[in-house]
């Protein structure tokens, strides 16, 4: 079954020396996975910081992770649609300096420019998938999936492409827990994975008293239970951060560490969902 590493290193907002310190400590504390987006246009600063720094590490590009995504074109130019599409996979293998994509997502369920009830809505995203089905068979896209993808949007594809995609890349965490989504997903066999797992450090998650029971019990930071609950529940985790220290916290969490939260301690955050999302993406208005 198709898995993807427990934590990436997220790099949205991320750019110059920022990036690169950032991605040189990741390396040296053991990250091997990034997430990025033509979106983010820190596609090639990624790929020169990677290139620069992975042989300081004795590493080569095929040991490390590389996810990045593409959003929807509209709907018009004729057939141009479908080549863009492609230019656009092989100027993001080029900022990269990579000769595959281990991961692209399908970044939202509609064009950047489209609004969320454009009818024309479900012909972008089957334009771009099949388009990127096709990439994929040619072997240049190791793994497709989405990202902000609701069940119904997952279920268009099954009308038009035998693939199934491999991720759904959503906000979650214990606020925002998506039970009925992430079973979905299960039972499709479509890895969950988690963007803003600290809900951008919101303070209503952050502070939330039932977690800082769980933290100051266990003496661990509140990020830390928080990332270990999602990777104990099978969630994937793409979590950004440029501070030294908050990365080394959140690689034990999710991948250095046999220190695990215990049934009670799960039974507690799995009850703490109030479907608060905290960042802007509202991928289930798309029609």
């Amino acid at each position: 079954m198709f898995s993807i590493p427990k934590l990436t290193l997220g790099t949205y907002l991320m750019h110059g020396e920022q990036l690169t310190n950032a991605v040189d400590e990741a390396l040296r504390i053991g990250y091997r996975s990034f997430d990025t987006a033509r979106f983010y246009e820190n596609e090639k600063e990624l790929g020169d910081a990677l290139e620069m720094l992975l042989p300081k590490y004795n590493l080569v590009s095929s040991d490390i992770y590389v996810i990045t995504k593409l959003f929807p074109l509209p709907v018009g130019g004729g057939n141009s649609n479908p080549e863009i599409i492609e230019q656009q996979v092989r100027e993001s293998l080029k900022n990269l300096g990579r000769s595959y994509i281990d991961l692209l997502l399908i970044h939202y369920p509609r064009p950047f420019e489209n609004s969320d009830l454009d009818p024309s809505n479900p012909e972008t995203r089957r334009i771009i998938w099949k388009k990127l089905e096709n990439l994929k068979n040619s072997g240049i896209i190791r793994n497709l999936g989405v990202s902000n993808y609701e069940s119904r949007h997952i279920e268009e594809i099954r009308a038009y492409s035998s693939l199934v995609p491999a991720v759904n890349q959503v906000e979650y965490h214990p606020h925002f827990q998506r039970g009925e989504l992430r079973d979905y997903c299960r039972s499709r066999g479509i890895q969950f994975q988690a963007f803003s797992p600290l809900g951008r450090q919101n303070a209503q998650l952050l502070k939330d008293p039932e977690i800082l029971k769980i933290s100051e019990k266990l003496q661990k930071p509140v990020a830390w239970i928080i990332l270990r609950w999602a990777v104990q529940n099978g969630v994937g985790v793409v979590s950004k951060s440029i501070t030294p220290s908050r990365l080394a916290q959140n690689f034990e969490a999710t991948v250095g560490t046999d220190f695990v939260l215990g049934p009670e301690e799960m039974r507690i955050l799995n009850g703490l969902n109030r479907d608060s999302p905290y960042v802007e993406d509202n991928g289930w208005l798309s029609i």
